[in-house]
């Protein structure tokens, strides 16, 4: 009784924490806590998605009506103050928001019956690039290589392993061993190869390689795409490097840069300051890509 007691209380604290770790507002640790959790908790996994989708349907519909401006921004207060009240009471309460989004559809001459069709549990399906934002999709594609980050070097220490050539060619295999002579020509000064090796984090096959220079680490994340790309819009900041096209952004406390291949996501992600990040992935990226795009 006692370990379900401990259970029920920690998939609580999660749920309490599971709008701001959806909206990227969680400190670092604290993000890594709810990570570790959804992992092995099919109900959160499952409250977080569901969470996501009525966000992105409501969002949805309320965006796609024109309302006053005088009442948007006084609805939108009202969210903003219930959201800071939810955030120290409950997980994923929709009252409020669904209620908004009433308001606003109702005023409209749409009634609270779409809504319902709109999130209603009959017809709840998985989140797709269309129910989210463009700053959604960032997010959702740099949380692939962040998670990996993450579960590696935060929680399992990998930054403070050292692996040699062999082991590292041993755990990588030989789809992979040879990207790493091939980064060591390319490494920033001062930095090492310290550990390359395959992981899975969140159902999801990785090669990780850790670069260390004294107490500074940074990984180099590689996944097969599995049919998700970045997003492909003017609006979206980026940099062409030798043909490679870089996006950055920073989410948790991290740093991350992305790049694609054919196949492959690729990511270089660091606590480091913004331009050392980007100075990195610069460097690294055109070997990365060209190892990968490899007939």
């Amino acid at each position: 009784m006692k370990v379900i007691s401990m259970e029920k209380k920690l998939c609580e604290k999660t749920q309490k924490s599971l709008d701001a770790y959806a909206d990227n507002e969680l400190l670092v640790e604290t993000n890594h806590e709810v990570l570790k959790h959804l992992e092995s908790c099919p109900a959160c996994s499952e409250a977080l998605q569901v969470g996501l989708r009525h966000k992105a349907r409501l969002k949805q519909a309320v965006n796609a009506e024109v309302v006053p401006t005088n009442l948007r921004n006084r609805i939108q207060a009202a969210i903003r103050e219930e959201s800071s009240i939810r955030s120290n009471q409950g997980a994923w309460p929709r009252w409020p928001l669904a209620a908004a989004a009433v308001l606003l559809l109702s005023l409209c001459g749409l009634g609270t019956l779409q809504l319902w069709k709109l999130a209603g549990p009959s017809n709840e399906t998985s989140v797709t690039a269309q129910d989210l934002t463009l700053s959604e999709q960032i997010a959702s594609v740099m949380k692939i290589g962040i998670s990996d980050h993450i579960h590696c070097v935060i929680d399992s220490g990998f930054d403070k392993k050292t692996l040699t050539p062999e082991q590292m060619a041993q755990k990588m295999g030989p789809e992979y061993s040879g990207l790493v002579p091939l980064l060591k020509a390319r490494m920033p000064q001062g930095f090492l190869i310290s550990v390359g090796h395959r992981c899975r984090v969140n159902g999801r096959e990785f090669v990780h390689m850790v670069l260390k220079h004294d107490d500074r680490t940074v990984s180099v994340v590689i996944t097969e795409k599995q049919g998700i790309s970045f997003p492909a819009s003017s609006r979206v900041s980026h940099l062409e490097v030798q043909g490679v096209t870089l996006y950055q952004d920073r989410l948790q406390s991290l740093e991350a840069v992305v790049f694609e291949t054919k196949k492959h996501l690729a990511f270089v992600v660091s606590s480091l300051e913004h331009q050392e990040n980007f100075q990195i992935a610069s460097v690294l990226a055109p070997t990365v890509s060209g190892f990968l795009n490899k007939p």
